[in-house]
């Protein structure tokens, strides 16, 4: 598998568990699982915001420890002269804002588990934020720079779709409009789209243009 595709896999494992947890959390309000799946989205959110996108083998195949090991910047200088400079592409600012608004999300649903959070208006931060990531995911990429084979923006669609989807049946939850089994109904869309990335994100040879496929790579780069 490529780099691209190995980085999908883990960003899925990660988001289906998490998905699995608040699934649960849903429908046992007072188990463990409320304080470990907003940890995980932390750690999902911060592992799109840190790292440098520099692209420099996103369709190279490289090792899993190597895919792992791209989020940690080579060195602090690198790091603080290419984060700012690759933010001036939109795929990238796009990514960078998604990271957070997870990274908020984890924030938030801990702090809320904790009791930190009581008042009533925090309970549809999740509904908004699923849907601006749902928005961010959607409808970017989709160019020759970014996302240009069909089943990279056909997976991100589902990704935006889903979120979306999730945050408005959330937000009717939150408001009374749905109740029951509908209250599980955002995590099991986190899930799903989870297992998709991790078990369908799969380039098919035939998408790539002569030249772009390579086998080997020392680069350093998300994506």
């Amino acid at each position: 598998m490529t780099h691209t595709e190995k980085v999908h896999v883990v960003f899925g494992i990660l988001g289906a568990v998490a998905g699995a947890l608040a699934l649960v959390h849903a429908f046992r309000p007072a188990s463990r699982a409320r304080f470990v799946w907003p940890l995980i989205a932390i750690l999902i959110g911060f592992c799109l915001f840190i790292p440098v996108e520099a692209q420099t083998r996103t369709y190279q195949e490289v090792g899993w420890w190597d895919t792992i090991l791209s989020v940690v910047p080579e060195s602090p200088r690198y790091w603080f002269d290419n984060w700012f400079a690759k933010l001036a592409s939109w795929h990238v600012l796009q990514h960078k804002a998604a990271g957070l608004m997870i990274m908020v999300v984890g924030v938030v649903e801990f702090l809320r588990a904790r009791g930190r959070l009581a008042t009533s208006g925090w309970r549809f931060a999740l509904p908004v934020l699923l849907v601006l990531i749902g928005l961010a995911f959607g409808i970017h990429g989709g160019t020759a720079v970014h996302l240009p084979h069909p089943t990279e923006k056909l997976h991100h669609r589902i990704f935006g779709v889903a979120f979306v989807l999730a945050g408005l049946v959330q937000a009717l939850v939150e408001m009374g409009r749905l109740r029951g089994a509908w209250r599980g109904a955002w995590a099991l869309l986190v899930m799903l789209v989870g297992l998709d990335i991790a078990f369908f994100y799969r380039i098919n040879p035939g998408e790539f243009q002569p030249g772009e496929h390579h086998h080997a790579s020392a680069g350093s780069g998300m994506r």
